[in-house]
Parts: C-alpha cells; sequence; structure tokens
C-alpha cells in the first residue's frame, strides 16, 4: 500500500482543516475586476488593501462558526488534557506531530485471509495456539522494509509490545541500526481484545521479548507473561480507555516532537474516537496494514 504523509509543512493527512478560498466565500473569482469611472469605460483592479480586508472577514467569520458549532466540548475544555488536529496548530500552542500506523501483514492475518468473511474456518485462525502473539508473513516483513525509505522521519517510535508491532516498528524506521531512532515498547497500546481471547493478540514476557529485540527499551511492560488475556479472559472496554490515557499522559512527557506510533486495528481505531473527542474532526475507523496517518496533538 501506497505511503501517504502529510509533512509538517501542510495540514495532516486525515485531518480535515477546510480553508475555503476567498471567491468561493464572496461569489467573485480570484481575479475579479470592478468597473472604474473615467473616460473609456477603464477597469479598475481591486486594491490589494480591500482584498485583504474581505479575506480576514471571511476567515475570521469561518473560524468562529467552526468554533461554536463545530468543535466536541473536550477540544473547547481540553477534557482529555490535549487537542488535536486543527485547533492543536493555533497561535501559542506546542504541538507534537504523531505519526500513527498499524502493523503490516502477520501471518494470521493471511492465514485467515483465504476464507470467506462468514466461514467459520476465519475464526477458527484466529483461535489456532500457533498464532499466539503472531509475528509478521514474510509479504509483511518485507513491505515493511520496503517503506524505510518512505518514511517519515521521526524522533523516537513507540510500539505495541506484541511482535508484529514492534517487527513493524525496526523495519520502517531501522530502530536496529546505528543512527535509528529508540523503539519503545508500551504495553498501553497492545491490542484491544474485548470479544473472545484469540492468541495472536496475546503478549508474550518481555524477558524473551528482548532477546529478539534487543534494541527495544521494555520498560514500559509488565515483567512475565501475560495478565490481561488468557482462555476465558478478555479485556473490558474502560480497561483499554485506561491504557489509551496512560499513552497519552507518557506522550505528554517525551520530550520528541515526532513521534511514530505503531499498533493495532482495534486500539488504533479507538484511539481516534478520544482524539475526534478532542478536537479532530473525525473518527477515522478503518486502519488499513501500514496505514500511516499523521496528527498534530497539543497537550494544555
Amino acid at each position: 500500500m501506497a505511503l501517504s504523509i502529510a509533512p509538517p509543512a501542510r495540514a495532516a493527512a486525515g485531518v480535515e482543516v477546510k480553508r475555503s478560498s476567498l471567491s468561493e466565500a464572496v461569489g467573485i473569482p480570484t481575479r475579479a475586476r470592478v468597473d472604474g469611472g473615467g473616460a473609456g469605460g477603464g477597469r479598475a483592479a481591486v486594491s490589494l488593501g480591500l482584498w485583504a480586508t474581505l479575506q480576514a472577514i471571511v476567515v475570521g467569520r469561518a473560524r468562529t462558526r467552526r468554533s461554536l458549532s463545530s468543535v466536541p466540548r473536550a477540544a473547547e475544555g481540553g477534557g482529555e488534557g490535549f487537542v488535536a488536529g486543527f485547533y492543536a496548530r493555533a497561535p501559542g500552542k506546542s504541538f507534537k506531530w504523531v505519526y500513527f500506523i498499524r502493523h503490516s501483514e502477520a501471518l494470521v492475518n493471511a492465514a485467515g485471509r483465504v476464507f470467506p468473511k462468514d466461514d467459520p474456518r476465519k475464526k477458527a485462525v484466529r483461535m489456532d495456539m500457533k498464532y499466539l502473539d503472531s509475528p509478521l508473513s514474510e509479504k509483511g516483513l518485507s513491505q515493511a522494509q520496503e517503506m524505510r525509505m518512505k518514511a517519515p522521519k521521526v524522533d523516537l517510535v513507540v510500539a505495541s509490545p506484541l511482535t508484529r508491532a514492534l517487527q513493524t516498528a525496526t523495519a520502517i524506521f531501522g530502530c536496529d541500526t546505528p543512527g535509528g531512532p529508540p523503539l519503545v515498547a508500551l504495553e498501553a497500546l497492545r491490542e484491544f481484545c474485548g470479544k473472545q481471547f484469540q492468541p495472536c493478540d496475546s503478549r508474550r514476557a518481555p524477558e524473551e521479548l528482548l532477546t529478539v529485540f534487543p534494541h527495544v527499551d521494555f520498560a514500559n511492560v509488565p515483567p512475565g507473561a501475560d495478565t490481561l488475556l488468557g482462555p476465558g479472559k478478555v479485556e473490558t472496554p474502560e480497561s483499554a480507555d485506561a491504557r489509551i490515557a496512560r499513552f497519552f499522559a507518557w506522550l505528554r512527557e517525551q520530550p520528541q516532537q515526532n513521534i511514530a506510533c505503531v499498533a493495532h486495528f482495534q486500539i488504533l481505531s479507538r484511539i481516534f474516537v478520544h482524539l475526534k473527542g478532542s478536537g479532530l474532526d473525525s473518527a477515522y475507523g478503518d486502519f488499513a496494514n501500514l496505514e500511516v496517518r499523521s496528527i498534530p496533538i497539543a497537550f494544555n
């Protein structure tokens, strides 16, 4: 899938910052001229001063309408402790660019994809213990490696401690190479598994993961075996939201201004609901493999 990244000089991909042109707002073409007096019926150009005044009025009215009608209350009052999207870039705000990325294709994804959507064999794949903490498929690893030359320049990478997310983060950003950005594993970014236990979403002990990923900082992952998920045990939505709150609290404390976040479909979709509540125009529920969404976030 093609990498789609909005550079910091422009509005972030997936952030709906609507800027109506002046010509659309006042109903005259960009190069409009008005009739002038004098012999010969000469025509005088609209003065730059008048143009600037009209533009200021239009932009001011648009922003006022937006602030009064379409902004969630969390964005107005900073209910989540931060604002995202349009309001994060307001004058006087110091914001971070956060690049949210879903991991590339995992073995469990590839195995289940051969069956139709409602085929019980598709569900059986996700329940198979051989896909415990599923790694990337060969295709997924190759695709992530190919993205390295197109990856955004970041100062820090944070990822779920599940193997497929750590592999994706390492491959895209070269975190295991000299000069690559540091990679931090964060328990708060694990996949949300709220309906039924799926072995592919279980985490291995960080002590074991460290032998495979010696370049990763596992200080933010609880030691020992997974206690969040297991046979007959799933996570509540309240628990997932608490994890997301911890993620944003952690993000706030980081000094870096350009941060990549590599995680999973369900948890990323839920994170974007929180972002919408803090000013983002849309929640954007669907994350494709290796999709990148760059969002400005300013903390109060």
